[in-house]
């Protein structure tokens, strides 16, 4: 089956690479984030690829935790349970969904739990770069 991620319930289960941003828009843990006039949600925007992952919930003029590359946990129902190893992308609404033409690729999922409720994706804004990149 294909991923899918309602954008809602995920957990950071590691971080790598903090650093703290100022928000100009909010976010939730597990997000990717893009700079277009302030770092914001990701939204698959042409010219503005999603870089980072919120580390925590935040609202306009937070500061938060922020990651490179992360291991997100995300929830969903038994008939959305995704394949392990399956490409993820940035989903024009900011969410991740399954990689597709014209997405910013921006990880895998890397485990499945065996109540098949939850999978963890491993995310990276590097992977958009070179997905950008063409390569």
């Amino acid at each position: 089956m294909a991923f899918v991620d309602a954008g809602t319930s995920r957990k950071i289960l590691e971080g790598m690479c903090p650093i703290k941003i100022t928000l100009a828009g909010a976010v939730v843990a597990g997000d990717p984030i893009m700079y277009s006039t302030g770092w914001k949600k990701a939204a698959n925007t042409s010219g503005a690829p999603a870089v980072l992952i919120a580390g925590e919930d935040g609202a306009v003029g937070d500061v938060i935790t922020a990651y490179g590359m992360a291991i997100v946990e995300c929830a969903h129902t038994l008939a959305n349970v995704p394949t392990m190893g399956e490409q993820i992308a940035v989903a024009d609404t900011g969410i991740y969904a399954p990689d597709g033409a014209g997405l910013q690729d921006i990880g895998y999922v890397v485990g499945i739990d065996a109540d098949s409720l939850h999978s963890q994706i491993l995310v990276c804004g590097m992977i958009v770069e070179l997905d950008l990149a063409g390569t």
